[in-house]
């Protein structure tokens, strides 16, 4: 069980455009429903996913799954973000090593580490616990329990990543980590040669002389009763409905 409270050593170095993120990050405690990151890969996902579906009855399955995943991604990828990039911490984020909080309603309302690390090792991947560890295999579980697409859920966590360095004062980050980051979005291929699913993920095409931020797959989630898109962050915003096929 889990009491949700930030990380004391985190919690002050929250830019006030992610203050609502402190407290995603806890330490275990007790007192609330918390669920394995194991567990999410052997039938606990399916369960949450069953209560967060009682909001949106009848809608599309794949646009459930990947509202999920961006309110999961978001309590993750942001403050994860901010540890790595203002306090240079090496977080225990491997999905085999946390838990998950969530609401009644089955979304992620915070997630449980064992520890708040320690300083990253010189020359390591200071993302590789966050996406590698945790992002990659929920990713692949998802997309093969509910027939989603892993392109649109990578889309989703590309894009909370984007956003949060976007927020970030980058003159406090350390320069190399801060490549890094920027890295696994610009790289079209990882270093083992596969298709990287983060790249390009949000793209910055000019119209009407200024640059708009748009996502390059729709979230589909204007398929759930009652959520309109996205807006211009939409690529297809002006009518998602052809969008489906590609994020099918």
């Amino acid at each position: 069980m889990s009491q949700a409270a930030p990380l004391p050593s985190f919690a002050a170095r929250f830019p006030e455009a992610l203050a609502w993120y402190t407290d995603k990050l806890v330490l275990s405690g007790e007192g609330r429903e918390v669920v394995s990151g194991p567990d999410l890969l052997t039938g606990a996902a399916d369960r949450l996913m069953a209560r967060f579906a009682v909001l949106y009855p009848n809608s599309d399955r794949r646009a459930l799954v990947s509202m999920w995943t961006q309110w999961h991604f978001g309590a993750l990828i942001i403050p994860a973000t901010v540890a790595i990039l203002l306090c240079d911490r090496d977080l225990p984020l491997e999905l085999d090593r946390i838990a998950v909080v969530p609401q009644e309603a089955g979304l992620t309302s915070a997630i449980v580490i064992s520890d708040e690390g320690g300083s990253r090792v010189d020359g390591s991947d200071p993302f590789a616990r966050l996406f590698d560890g945790h992002v990659a295999p929920l990713i692949s579980h998802l997309a093969g329990q509910f027939r989603v697409s892993p392109r649109l859920l990578w889309a989703n966590a590309a894009a909370i990543f984007e956003w949060s360095l976007q927020q970030l004062p980058a003159e406090l980050a350390d320069t190399q980590t801060l490549a890094a980051a920027r890295l696994r979005l610009e790289r079209p291929l990882e270093p083992v040669g596969r298709r990287n699913p983060m790249f390009e993920a949000v793209r910055y095409p000019v119209e009407q002389g200024a640059p708009v931020r748009r996502r390059k797959l729709c979230c589909l989630r204007y398929l759930l009763a009652g959520v309109e898109d996205c807006g211009s962050l939409c690529p297809l915003h002006a009518g998602c409905a052809p969008a489906a096929t590609d994020a099918a």
